[in-house]
């Protein structure tokens, strides 16, 4: 129904922009009175016309009073739309004016031949229409026949205009195509620039859409005409191919520039949309277009003019149907297409194809509405293709803008990562250089403990060898204290492997929930059946604990430390002192002590015996035990320390947390 309104609404429109007849030609009659007042007269509202189906009669046929009845007065019609009939026309002017030189003008460029008797001169240099020059006895009656032929539509408007008024007339008309095309070659070759800054095939064929559509209206309003020769309209090259047919070129550059027009909805739409309907149309008026443009070529005198009628029209309405669909997707360039697009079909368009189908007549609406329509549709879609360059623009330059921001980022980000790992590889070669001075000085220390032992042996082994000792209870005290020596170089040797492997700093230890009070139960009796046969005396103090003491621990490790310093307090407690081993519960945590009564160190040498045992060795023969120690604890979470003075012996503590103690 909306449909049907547009096309009245546009019916009614076409009918109020009809021009006006001069006066004299309002009443219906076969005589058309020229006078001084009118230099120009349309012929239509004074014509009569008669339709020739086979092509057959000629001038000599016509003279017949048969078929002069036969004529059918116009009443102003000059569009009879798509026939393969000639059609002839007979008007009779009286001049009554002064002037005796007319032009009469047939207002349509693309037909594709006339006759006209009497016979007259056919002008069409500096004409945009088929002109003849005829002249007209004053105050006598001339009678003008006219035939007609063509492939695409016959549409067959006539005017009369007096010579002396004609190049005024033409002169207005030149200056009118001349802003008109103008303003389409400006546009055109904005879509060249554009395409040439953005790169966008989309631009191109826009451009190539906007050349072939001026190039049809170049034919349609007869800056053509001279290409094509006046052959065809006196009848000598209708047969000759579709080059001497200037409806056949019109409707080849319509079809092409309609195939480019879809090209470039291709590209613009279906890169940010998503409607399956509306690709599968376009891409088969994507194929369709050109398998007609040759099919023009070949087979347009066969017939294919009205056949192009409806292909052109009925394309035109599935391009608006993809613009619609995509707009319904929430394309919003589509959504901007279809703005000028619907009504440029409605109100321009459509007037035209009804004129082409003999609906409408030719007035300066329906002759002249399509082309502003199709400027105003360039206009527009050259501003709109203007602001997304411009809007892909100013994206690039946002892009370019964060690019920067973020190579500036990466910049200090790097230089901030490089300053960090130069740092780090500073530390690390420090680490690595007193890494180096601690193994060199351990190597030291290991080099010095194991001397001392290996000497006695060496030493012992001599005097029982060579029998320097021959009683056998000094033998036997010989023999113990030599295998005493060589326990101590296994455990030197047990402690520097275990160093070297990094077992402990490697946290690969495996801890397990212990009940502390029974497993130092047990343990401290294994140790202090080891200081008694060392010949030392073990005082056990293991008082019952308060409350339940769970501990994470590897007991092997555990172990380790308390025979570490054990074998500690034994060296430096002379035979027949006392080893302590003492364990108590604190508050979150349990404190394990091994004291001695040996000769004891310093306050000085204390504060710092941890750290020189773990960074320098032990330059007093303790050997690697108390850096394992500390290690061990410290990665079981606890802490170690000493308590010593001069002449009464030394305490070692350490520390173990309890389970649950951090909550």
């Amino acid at each position: 129904m909306r449909i049907l309104n547009a096309i009245m609404l546009a019916i009614v429109c076409a009918l109020a922009f009809s021009p006006a007849v001069s006066a004299m030609g309002t009443t219906e009659g076969a005589e058309l009175s020229i006078s001084d007042h009118e230099s120009s007269y349309s012929i239509n509202a004074r014509m009569e016309v008669l339709e020739d189906a086979q092509r057959q009669w000629s001038m000599k046929d016509l003279q017949s009073p048969a078929l002069q009845q036969q004529f059918q007065p116009a009443r102003g019609q000059s569009s009879f739309g798509y026939t393969s009939s000639a059609y002839w026309v007979r008007v009779t002017l009286n001049n009554e004016s002064s002037n005796d030189k007319w032009e009469l003008t047939v207002l349509n460029s693309i037909m594709d031949q006339i006759d006209i008797y009497p016979s007259a001169p056919l002008i069409t240099k500096n004409r945009l229409h088929p002109s003849y020059e005829i002249t007209l006895p004053r105050d006598q009656q001339t009678t003008i026949y006219m035939r007609f032929e063509t492939y695409g539509s016959m549409i067959i408007p006539l005017r009369l205009t007096a010579q002396s008024a004609l190049y005024d007339k033409m002169s207005n008309e030149l200056l009118f195509y001349g802003f008109y095309y103008g303003m389409i070659t400006v546009i055109a070759v904005f879509q060249i620039v554009l395409y040439l800054y953005t790169r966008n095939i989309a631009y191109f064929y826009y451009m190539l859409n906007v050349v072939v559509f001026c190039t049809v209206l170049l034919i349609w309003n007869g800056f053509m005409l001279p290409l094509f020769g006046t052959g065809r309209l006196t009848g000598q090259g209708m047969a000759e191919g579709i080059w001497h047919s200037p409806s056949a070129v019109y409707d080849f550059f319509y079809v092409l520039g309609r195939w480019f027009g879809t090209l470039f909805l291709a590209k613009i739409l279906f890169p940010r949309s998503d409607s399956p309907t509306a690709k599968w149309i376009c891409r088969s008026l994507n194929v369709i277009c050109p398998i007609i443009c040759i099919g023009i070529l070949f087979f347009y005198p066969l017939g294919m003019a009205q056949f192009l009628f409806w292909f052109k029209y009925v394309s035109l309405f599935l391009a608006l149907v993809i613009i619609v669909l995509c707009a319904r997707k929430g394309d919003r360039i589509a959504l901007y297409l279809a703005i000028p697009k619907i009504p440029v079909v409605l109100f321009a368009i459509l007037p035209k194809a009804l004129l082409l189908y003999g609906l409408l007549p030719n007035n300066t609406f329906t002759r002249f509405a399509s082309q502003f329509g199709l400027l105003g549709d360039f206009v527009f879609i050259a501003i709109l293709m203007y602001a997304l360059m411009n809007q892909m623009r100013k994206k690039e330059e946002n892009a370019q803008q964060e690019l920067v921001q973020t190579l500036s980022d990466w910049n200090v980000n790097l230089k901030k990562t490089v300053e960090e790992r130069t740092e780090s590889l500073k530390r690390t070669n420090d680490e690595l250089r007193v890494s180096e001075t601690f193994r060199s000085q351990m190597l030291q220390n290991i080099s010095h403990d194991v001397r001392s032992p290996l000497s006695y042996v060496q030493s012992g082994i001599g005097a029982l060898i060579h029998k320097f000792e021959t009683r056998p209870q000094q033998q036997e005290r010989i023999l113990r204290n030599v295998h005493d020596k060589v326990l101590d170089i296994n455990r030197f040797i047990d402690d520097f492997l275990a160093l070297s492997r990094n077992e402990v700093a490697s946290g690969s230890t495996e801890l397990q929930m212990v009940i502390f009070y029974d497993w130092f139960e047990e343990i401290g009796r294994e140790l202090a059946a080891d200081i008694e046969y060392a010949g030392r005396r073990c005082t056990l103090a293991i008082s019952p604990f308060e409350r339940d003491a769970d501990v994470w621990m590897d007991p092997f490790l555990i172990k380790r430390v308390l025979s570490n310093l054990v074998d500690n307090a034994c060296k430096f407690t002379l035979p027949g002192g006392t080893i302590t081993l003492q364990a108590s519960l604190e508050k979150q945590a349990v404190c394990i002590m091994v004291g001695d009564t040996g000769n004891g160190i310093g306050a000085e040498q204390m504060t710092h015996i941890f750290r020189r045992h773990y960074k320098e060795g032990d330059a007093q023969g303790s050997g690697l035990g108390l850096a394992i120690a500390k290690e061990i604890v410290e990665r079981h979470g606890g802490e170690i320390w000493a308590e010593s003075e001069l002449g009464k012996g030394s305490r070692f503590y350490f520390t173990l947390p309890i389970v649950g103690a951090g909550e």
